[in-house]
């Protein structure tokens, strides 16, 4: 694929099973790092004009559990930049107590592996094996436990694939501009500083690596393959999505993935700024979500 970069392959930790000291900021695009709310990252975005085309698609209102109330669901407008037409609207209703499961099973895990806050930017845990030295199996679980809300909205987009006849790269473009919309805001006071994907989409916010994995969570129930990628050096999570894109990509396995921004909206998969690949430490997540 043209424009594919080396990517530095995730090395086994030294330290599983003892306590580890983690970042949880996200930085802007641009490469400044920021750890709270002020952060603007879609002011680093590309200059891709956003003029409507069309008339709005409205893919429904996803209520979960079945039978909750629609009247307070949010509702999610923007547009994704390569479809036509290119307005869509989207509801998402979650009951006040899956709210709570969530966020219950969230906190739940966090105590399990001795999760502890040190300030708003870090964090301490023992890390299972299972971890292999990155935060795998933090998004597992949280995959466990969002599996079936996620999956409510995802119905609501494989709906618009299907009676639209979009292929992949149109329906991941549908799906990726949905949640770079998302308001950009860093959940200073979640466990790991990641905000659970069902609550990204009903609170209507999220950070680099929460709204990362909403849309790899999207994406795998549409049947597109992605794939986490993080970076200390800049304190930055992106998706990669293996579709045959021009732009800019990585290897991984048997595959190669397209570089994804997920916090600005109009970048284009296969974009990311070049300041990011200076210095290139990203590496590969691997999520079991099946």
């Amino acid at each position: 694929m043209p424009g594919s970069r080396p990517l530095i392959q995730p090395l086994a930790s030294l330290l599983l099973g003892l306590a580890s000291l983690y970042l949880t900021a996200c930085c802007c695009p641009g490469g400044d790092s920021c750890s709270s709310s002020a952060c603007d990252p879609g002011a680093c975005a590309p200059d891709i004009p956003a003029t409507p085309r069309g008339p709005e698609v409205d893919l429904g209102i996803a209520p979960y559990p079945p039978g909750t109330p629609t009247a307070g669901a949010a509702i999610h407008t923007w547009i994704a930049r390569d479809l036509d037409p290119n307005r869509y609207k989207v509801g998402f209703a979650l009951s006040p107590q899956q709210s709570r499961t969530v966020q219950d099973a969230h906190v739940a895990f966090a105590r399990k592996v001795g999760y502890r806050s040190i300030d708003d930017d870090t964090f301490t845990w023992s890390p299972p094996v299972a971890c292999q030295g990155d935060m795998r199996c933090v998004f597992a679980e949280l995959g466990r436990s969002n599996r079936d809300d996620i999956r409510a909205l995802a119905a609501r987009f494989e709906a618009r694939v299907r009676d639209s006849k979009l292929d992949a790269l149109q329906a991941a473009d549908l799906v990726v501009s949905f949640v770079q919309h998302i308001r950009y805001q860093v959940p200073a006071s979640e466990p790991f500083g990641i905000l659970p994907p069902a609550l990204v989409v009903s609170d209507k916010y999220g950070d680099c690596d929460s709204k990362a994995f909403l849309g790899q969570m999207l994406l795998h129930e549409l049947g597109i393959e992605s794939i986490l990628v993080s970076s200390q050096a800049h304190k930055h999570t992106m998706l990669g999505i293996a579709l045959p894109v021009q732009g800019d990509a990585f290897a991984f396995g048997t595959s190669r993935f397209a570089f994804t921004e997920c916090t600005a909206e109009g970048s284009p998969i296969g974009h990311i700024n070049p300041e990011l690949l200076h210095p290139n430490d990203w590496r590969p997540v691997p999520v079991d979500l099946k």
